[in-house]
């Protein structure tokens, strides 16, 4: 039982890391879109099933994570006069391209 636990703790610690870790990174990607931020995120995170986290500068962060808790991909939704910036980060995995349809198929990449 006490590996159990410490496995568990082993893994919080490693998703926080890998969290910190891939939204430091370089954007993977950059897409300019017409779409609102919040609109982007909502439809990011609708999709993938996870919340939108609201910053203080008014961007959002949607975060996809694997089976056990690390991040594996990262998008920050950021305002830009009426539309959105979208930095999409990837540190490891695939995800389908529905993510696209979030930004709009007249988006820009940076």
């Amino acid at each position: 039982m006490k590996k159990i636990v410490m496995l568990a703790a082993i893994a919080a610690v490693a998703g926080c890391a890998s969290t910190q870790k891939v939204l430091s990174k370089e954007p993977t990607e950059v897409f300019h879109s017409d779409k609102s931020a919040k609109e982007v995120a909502f439809c990011l995170a609708n999709k993938n099933n996870v919340a939108a986290l609201e910053r203080d500068d008014g961007s959002r962060v949607i975060l996809i994570k694997n089976g056990y808790g690390a991040v594996s991909m990262a998008f920050n939704v950021f305002p830009e006069g009426t539309g959105s910036r979208i930095e999409y980060r990837k540190q490891f995995g695939t995800i389908g391209g529905i993510w696209r349809q979030c930004i709009g198929g007249k988006a820009l990449k940076s």
